[in-house]
């Protein structure tokens, strides 16, 4: 294994924080403070508690949590996660007031407790320390969600749910592939002897210092090692066959019982090994998987790697009626720089478009299926005297099924997500799991124009009724550069329709039943020209609005000047962030691999 063991000297000095501090004050908290174990589930404090200490994390890794209230209740609400070097509890310390959130230890995690007394005498008499707590607070404050940015996860457990799958070969393949990326990974091997003492804490924490990604390779057993893993993991990568059922409950986290359980970051890896079952979503379920991807030939596990290593490309795509076309136009382009797509994902028309790219379609087929489902007659076409909304959506739902059959989200080729607006309740409804076709037809139910989609006591309508641009989503999904395209930030309805409009008599008198009224306009325009971002969510890396002028919401036979307006915008966009998308597109392998480090087996 190659490094040397980190001292809680060096520990400090490569983290914002101790980096501030001159060595003598470095050695004045590691000489006064309590050293500390807290196993993986546990709580460190907990909301409500009083302050008595602050704490340095040493190794190991915490997340910070706070209740909120919500519609449906209670919510916890991820605060941030804190790693080795960071300070956590400096808040409740300073103003002497109870907690407001928990802090739990997602792995084993080593700290050292300030107690009360000698923060004080630190603060008074060391201004570096109380610059660096200052500077924290502030951090913090102002970008909240930058503590779950800076702290990635960097050690993986790659568990094995079948004793067909070899975790290690898995572990070893991804190692490979993110060494072409230019980072460093190491893989840890079961020790020979089953003493967990064996294992060596030391050489464990040497070895994460050493890389970017550490993969400890598993299986589902009652052993030492196992135990191990779990306890040492950032996250785990669930390994299944696809022609296996998961059995249950499986034994993902070392304090079943623990509310920190439910923060455990886990994902499901298909194997396509066998025939395909259906029991990838028995299998997500089970362990309440985050995301889910395919381990099936090279594109496979490049994405994978990619999204382990923080280089994955997610592509977010708004809601806009015919003004969608341009997302075609903005994917083309991205096709044309080689750029990997490994998460897509949207609300309204844009979840259309992003459903063809996650179904795998090349560029040809999907323009055949939008010409064919959109192009050729328009889908709002069934009209009805309005009850509940203008249309009565039988062909929306035909078209959808003729092209989407029944293709399962956790089936797709490429990750995918869309969003719907729960009316009942007042929230986003995020779909990343079932049948396609039915999360689609929520997230197209404009109010008025479709009718709602009921599911059970929920009221789903339109996505863009809530969230129209779901930056927010796609960046909780990956750690990658994010390109978003915005068909809804452009002027796309003109007043002159509704200076002295006819009557609905008039109107089919004059246009024929097929053609969809203004009023279709009116109702999209309004459910798409709020806030063009949710609410504190940051922008896309990447921002590409295609103008599209002349292009009306309800232009469905404006495909071409669409297309090419969305073309337009893209060049534009991207040969402005070149030196941002230069490194995700395919001629940069060549070089990443010239700089790649070697696999390190231990």
């Amino acid at each position: 294994m190659r490094g040397r063991m980190s001292t809680p000297q060096d520990i400090l000095k490569s983290t914002p924080f101790g980096a501030g501090l001159n060595d003598a004050t470095r050695r004045a908290l590691i000489a006064r403070g309590r050293p500390i174990n807290i196993p993986g589930g546990a709580a460190l404090f907990e909301a409500g508690s009083q302050p008595d200490a602050v704490y340095l994390v040493l190794s190991g890794r915490l997340i910070v949590v706070r209740e909120r209230a919500s519609a449906n209740g209670s919510t916890d609400q991820v605060v941030g996660y804190i790693r080795a070097g960071e300070i956590v509890g400096e808040m409740s310390m300073l103003d002497g007031a109870p907690r407001t959130a928990s802090a739990y230890a997602l792995r084993d995690t080593n700290l050292i407790a300030l107690d009360a007394r000698i923060v004080a005498r630190l603060m008074a008499k060391r201004a570096d320390f109380a610059a660096g707590v200052a500077r924290t607070i502030l951090r913090r404050a102002r970008a909240p969600a930058a503590d779950g940015a800076s702290a990635p996860p960097r050690v993986f457990a790659i568990v094995a749910s079948s004793r067909s799958l070899e975790p290690l070969h898995y572990a070893e393949e991804l190692a490979r592939e993110i060494r072409t990326l230019g980072k460093k990974t190491a893989v840890l091997r079961e020790p020979m002897s089953g003493d967990e003492a064996d294992m060596g804490e030391g050489a464990f924490h040497a070895a994460e210092d050493a890389v970017d990604a550490l993969f400890l390779p598993c299986r589902i057993e009652d052993s030492e090692w196992y135990r191990f893993c779990l306890r040492h993991a950032d996250r785990m990568l669930v390994f299944a066959r696809r022609d296996a059922k998961p059995a249950s409950p499986l034994p993902l986290s070392p304090a079943q019982s623990s509310p920190a359980r439910r923060f455990r970051l886990v994902d499901l890896v298909m194997v396509h090994e066998g025939q395909d079952l259906g029991w990838t979503a028995a299998w997500a379920r089970e362990i309440g998987a985050d995301r889910i991807f395919r381990w099936r030939g090279p594109r496979s596990r490049a994405r994978l790697a990619r999204t382990i290593a923080g280089r994955s490309v997610g592509v977010c795509l708004s809601g806009g009626g015919a003004r969608a076309y341009a997302h075609f136009g903005v994917l083309g382009e991205l096709r044309r720089l080689g750029t990997p797509i490994d998460l897509i994902g949207g609300a309204s028309m844009g979840a259309i478009i992003g459903a063809c790219v996650a179904m795998g379609w090349e560029e040809k087929e999907i323009e055949a299926r939008l010409r064919d489902a959109f192009v050729s007659s328009s889908p709002l076409s069934d009209h009805m005297l309005p009850v509940v909304s203008l249309t009565r959506g039988d062909l929306v739902e035909e078209r959808l099924a003729r092209h989407f059959g029944d293709q399962r989200i956790e089936d797709l080729p490429i990750p995918f997500f869309c969003v719907s607006s729960e009316l009942t309740r007042g929230a986003v409804r995020v779909h990343k799991e079932g049948l396609l076709r039915d999360a689609l037809r929520a997230s197209i139910s404009l109010p008025g124009v479709l009718p709602p989609v009921v599911d059970g006591d929920d009221l789903l309508v339109d996505g863009a009724v809530l969230n129209n641009f779901p930056v927010d989503v796609m960046r909780a999904r990956h750690r990658g550069l994010t390109i978003g395209v915005d068909v809804a930030r452009a002027a796309s309805i003109e007043a002159d329709a509704f200076v002295d409009p006819p009557t609905f008599v008039g109107w089919v008198r004059r246009n024929g039943l097929s053609a969809a009224p203004p009023i279709v306009s009116l109702l999209m325009r309004a459910a798409t020209v709020g806030r063009p971002l949710a609410m504190g969510a940051e922008p896309p890396d990447i921002l590409v609005a295609p103008d599209a002028p002349g292009v009306d919401l309800r232009d469905w036979r404006k495909f071409d000047v669409a297309v090419a307006e969305g073309r337009k915008a893209a060049r534009i966009a991207f040969d402005a962030a070149a030196w941002l998308i230069a490194p995700y597109c395919a001629d940069a392998t060549e070089v990443r691999v010239a700089r790649s480090e070697e696999v390190v087996v231990a």
